[in-house]
């Protein structure tokens, strides 16, 4: 199912326990064009999401439909995906690495990836290049 940008508004205000006079208190806008908002008839100015984040929603979530990692947080379909290629690339070249140099190239893949959200199959090359 795909996301609109009404549905992850209504999604972050019941994720957070608010209501729409909540949000209508803080923007002063009024419950019809905070409802519109959530159905997708109208969007909302910088000002209101300025606002939205002030009170913790996610706004690049509402925007892209894609939640920002928190600090600490472990994307796992790319840690899978970094563990994939990683594997796949010391294969191809018969290389072994020992569990503090696998660990290293880990996280910098895993750092890099996190930017675009994908592996590079180049990069993770290079980077057991390097360590080799």
């Amino acid at each position: 199912m795909t996301s609109t940008f009404g549905s992850r508004l209504l999604e972050e205000r019941d994720r957070l326990g608010l209501t729409q006079t909540n949000i209508c208190e803080w923007t002063d806008i009024n419950r019809r064009t905070q409802s519109a908002y959530e159905k997708d008839q109208r969007y909302p100015d910088a000002r209101y999401l300025m606002i939205l984040l002030e009170h913790d929603f996610d706004v690049s979530y509402l925007l892209t439909g894609k939640r920002t990692p928190r600090y600490g947080a472990i994307d796992i379909e790319l840690l899978c995906s970094v563990f994939t290629a990683i594997e796949a690339g010391l294969q191809s070249t018969n290389r072994a690495l020992d569990v503090n140099s696998k660990a290293r190239l880990f996280s910098l893949i895993y750092q890099a990836s996190s930017e675009t959200g994908s592996v590079d199959p180049l990069v993770v090359q290079k980077a057991i290049d390097l360590l080799a």
